[in-house]
């Protein structure tokens, strides 16, 4: 995704927090028993080799995507991820997906990461809001994806039902 990270390193730690839902791992660079619950951000093991940190990633929760296309992992999948950096403002990241389940081999995504540069950068929060997307950019698609939503927010927040009707704008477009 293309929301920020900063990452922390400690001497036994690395710390990644994530801008998009709040969201954090930790990078055991030690030797730490897995939780033995999988999770959303999984169970990350690091080791360097030579300047490239190599974090093996496991116990991910089978509930998440591989994109927003819809693509699929089981309980099984695990991850290589290859931090290498390539220059002071960039690091070279690479991941290994291994889901004998899914898939019939190993497959690997790469991209260069950038640092941001301007004076006291820091990761801002961002929340994943239901329907936000559809809210901003729904105008945009050739057809109405969502029109009818329910969520089940528990006891205390009951279930929000919401209809949506696009209609055009009454103003030109500039």
């Amino acid at each position: 995704m293309g929301y920020p990270i900063q990452i922390t390193q400690g001497t036994s730690k690395i710390l990644m927090a994530y801008g998009f839902s709040n969201a954090g791992r930790t990078v055991h660079l030690d030797e730490v028993d897995a939780p033995g619950i999988d999770s959303w951000m999984g169970h990350s093991v690091g080791r360097w080799d030579g300047d490239t940190l190599v974090v093996e990633v496991s116990e991910l929760i089978d509930q998440t995507w591989l994109d927003r296309s819809g693509n699929f992992h089981s309980g099984g999948m695990t991850v290589t991820e290859r931090y290498t950096p390539i220059t002071p403002y960039h690091i070279e990241y690479e991941a290994t997906i291994t889901d004998p389940d899914v898939f019939t081999e190993p497959w690997t995504i790469a991209l260069p990461l950038y640092k941001r540069m301007e004076e006291h950068a820091q990761v801002l929060e961002y929340r994943c809001v239901e329907m936000v997307e559809e809210l901003i950019y729904g105008h945009l698609r050739k057809e109405q994806l969502v029109s009818h939503w329910e969520g089940d927010y528990g006891r205390r927040g009951g279930t929000l039902i919401i209809d949506v009707r696009r209609e055009p704008t009454s103003e030109p477009d500039l």
